[in-house]
């Protein structure tokens, strides 16, 4: 054998074993978990009501319409305000999961740059139920608990344009796998 043939040889070796050892993965995908510094981007487990508000933060500067749908509970409704014409008539209306999504993924595409800040919290509350009745309430999360009201101001931001300000309150639920849901969001946005 020339040495020529020796080198190739050793190198395709060692390609093979590196491929071998490393799989399928993507070296430039982005990992979940901890970052540099102990940040998490994405938080999995979503044991409290706290982490499924963080990572529809995540799912909407992202724009990452998979992450937001397993945010919301199977019976999920939307509400918001329908405002009327110059009388000042206006109605509530609502929707419920699949248009959510449908909407929600349609609102992440149509813009390049999206920016959501939760802000001030503006109330909440945690019970633990059974049926419809409650058995334990606290304004705390605690263990035991759940279904979760909280109420977060916030600030929307789409394109280069514009900006949404209002509140959110959201109906949380814990569902049987041990995860927090979004069961319903009352939106009421106060100025673009």
């Amino acid at each position: 054998m020339r040495p020529r043939n020796v080198t190739a040889i050793l190198f395709s070796f060692a390609m093979s074993a590196i491929l071998l050892f490393t799989g399928c993965r993507n070296i430039f995908s982005p990992t979940l978990g901890d970052l540099a510094g102990g940040n998490s981007i994405y938080r999995p487990d979503m044991e409290r009501p706290a982490d499924v508000l963080h990572n529809f933060r995540y799912a909407y500067i992202y724009r990452d319409s998979l992450m937001y749908s397993m945010l919301l509970d199977s019976e999920f409704v939307f509400v918001f305000y329908q405002p009327g014409d110059a009388s000042g008539t206006g109605h509530y209306d609502s929707w419920m999961r699949d248009t959510e999504l449908r909407t929600t993924g349609r609102l992440l595409n149509a813009f390049n740059y999206v920016d959501l800040l939760w802000q001030t919290t503006l109330d909440s509350a945690y019970y633990e139920m059974s049926g419809d009745e409650i058995l334990l309430e606290d304004d705390s999360w605690f263990a035991t608990a759940n279904i979760a009201d909280i109420s977060r101001s916030y600030q929307l931001t789409l394109g280069d344009y514009y900006t949404l300000v209002g509140d959110a309150e959201f109906r949380f639920r814990k569902d049987a796998d041990g995860k927090w849901r979004i069961l319903c969001w009352e939106d009421k946005f106060n100025s673009y």
